[in-house]
């Protein structure tokens, strides 16, 4: 059989997205739809289901009900822990100074962020966030820029390789990366494949890396790894986190900062 030339990756995604709309899928439909043998079929839906993505039945899969695939809805995420992500605005806006060329991710905490820097003078913010780009209020002297891209779904995010590309065109002095997960390895996740590009573009580009979860994220795993905590120079979260959630967080990360 001459299989379809998606990345395993690309494949997985594709998949899942698959499975979700159907709710739950034969191993032989999974191979016919996506032009791959049963024997590949099977070990990405092994895959799936090892990240919790899918939950496996005898002869194919199923949707998991709120897994780590799972992503709340903009205005809900916006209402959730808003008394933390303000603190940790807070405390993100004080490593920006007068100047800085900042990325800014797509996320409700990172548009806390934004805000709380807003009163600076001569920034560079740069977004994929239509949201934050639309209602983020400037100084005079600064400039916001929109990464272009490919809207995704219903979301106010810009994903894609348009977006990479611009990103990877310039540089930045800080990168303020917002997460869905960070577990006791070290993995510092989200639940979805679009944005992975884009978040690990802008950590590429950025002098400090910084990743930014509120204490409700600490200990989660979700869908696709971004990076290793020990590849950013700090983790902003609020001081709602356990003693134990802490140690354990100094164990695989940097400098872990409390808001």
């Amino acid at each position: 059989m001459s299989e379809t030339p998606y990345t395993p990756v690309e494949r997985q995604r594709r998949m899942l997205e698959y499975i979700n709309q159907n709710r739950s899928v034969h191993l032989q439909e999974l191979a016919l739809f996506f032009h791959i043998s049963e024997a590949t079929a099977r070990r990405d839906l092994d895959e799936l289901s090892r990240q919790g993505a899918i939950i496996r039945t005898h002869g194919g899969a199923m949707r998991a009900e709120k897994s780590t695939a799972y992503e709340t809805l903009y205005q809900e995420r916006m209402n959730q822990q808003q008394p933390e992500k303000e603190r940790i605005a807070i405390r993100a806006a004080q490593m920006v100074k007068n100047g800085d060329t900042v990325f800014i991710d797509a996320g409700t905490t990172a548009f806390a962020i934004a805000k709380a820097i807003s009163h600076l003078e001569r920034l560079t913010i740069i977004t994929n966030d239509l949201f934050t780009a639309s209602q983020l209020q400037l100084k005079p002297t600064c400039t916001l820029m929109v990464t272009g891209g490919m809207r995704r779904g219903a979301s106010q995010e810009l994903v894609g390789a348009a977006a990479e590309e611009f990103v990877g065109a310039v540089h930045a002095d800080i990168a303020f990366i917002g997460v869905d997960g960070v577990d006791w390895m070290g993995n510092v996740c989200i639940a979805n494949f679009d944005e992975m590009g884009i978040k690990r573009a802008m950590l590429h580009s950025a002098t400090q890396k910084v990743i930014v979860a509120d204490h409700g994220k600490i200990g989660h795993a979700a869908l696709v790894r971004i990076c290793y905590l020990k590849d950013a120079d700090c983790l902003i979260t609020d001081d709602g986190i356990s003693t134990d959630s802490l140690r354990k967080l100094k164990k695989v990360g940097n400098d872990i900062i409390l808001a």
